[in-house]
């Protein structure tokens, strides 16, 4: 079984907004594929596979990075959740697939996007699929450091504005409706933040930085991935080159695709 990353938080689309990522996360019951590692007892995948009723050792190979922003908790729970599911029924049934998941991990749109695949909007329990503007890649900037989730949302202010939270829905609305029209002016107007990325890249300057660069090179939209502190954006695929050279160097850089498919079942 074959699960996608995931890009959350886009823009104004805080716990809302997300796309899948073609890093994979691969899990295998029993039987191991040649590169795949034993998990323990406490990761992501085999908390929720257990958890979900399943039973036998577990095998994963990744190349999402745990820690960086880029949905590796999600997409490890969402494979164990999933695998459990085949071996008791034969079946994955995705409403009760996405409670489940989005339980575990806290919030919907990471969890949305690695199940359904390419770009998704979620309210809770409910999960629209956009198909991403043709293209168009994904381009991430990855520094070394970590982020704690957790922490990272409890520095987050408890309540916003009236302003704030109006031009918030604007700009959310307006992105969604970029993104299914490809108007990628719009995007790029409508990919900014007030509720959750000023706090957090008050402590990641580098991370504001590549998103400054990324938009000054040629990309459509620019954020801070999941709490960071990866950033990602979406760039015209001709500037991809472009706009990978131009980040700090102070982290990697990888020029991915969005993943149009999410659970993949080998």
């Amino acid at each position: 079984m074959t699960v996608p990353a995931s890009s959350a938080n886009i823009g104004p689309g805080f716990d809302c907004l997300g796309v899948a990522i073609d890093l994979p996360f691969h899990l295998d019951v029993g039987e191991p594929q040649e590169l795949a590692t034993e998990l323990d007892q406490h990761h992501p995948a085999t908390t929720s596979f257990r958890e979900a009723g399943g039973s036998g050792p577990l095998f994963a190979e990744t190349h999402i990075p745990p820690g960086k922003g880029l949905g590796f908790s999600g997409a490890a729970r969402v494979a164990g959740l999933a695998a459990a599911s085949l071996q008791r029924s034969g079946a994955i049934r995705y409403p009760e697939l996405l409670t489940k998941a989005g339980s575990l991990e806290g919030h919907f749109d990471n969890v949305a996007a690695s199940i359904y695949g390419s770009i998704t909007a979620t309210n809770n329990h409910t999960v629209v699929r956009l198909h991403c503007p043709p293209g168009l890649s994904i381009v991430t900037w990855i520094p070394e450091h970590k982020t704690s989730t957790n922490l990272s949302r409890n520095r987050l202010p408890s309540s916003v504005s009236f302003d704030d939270a109006v031009k918030a829905v604007g700009r959310s609305s307006v992105l969604v409706a970029a993104i299914a029209n490809g108007d990628l002016d719009a995007m790029r107007i409508a990919c900014q933040d007030d509720l959750h990325q000023p706090t957090r890249l008050n402590d990641a300057p580098d991370s504001a930085q590549a998103i400054t660069f990324a938009l000054e090179h040629g990309a459509c939209a620019a954020w801070l991935s999941g709490s960071g502190p990866t950033v990602a954006a979406f760039v015209p695929s001709e500037l991809a080159e472009t706009v990978s050279l131009a980040f700090p160097n102070s982290g990697h850089s990888k020029i991915l695709e969005v993943a149009p498919y999410g659970i993949s079942i080998s």
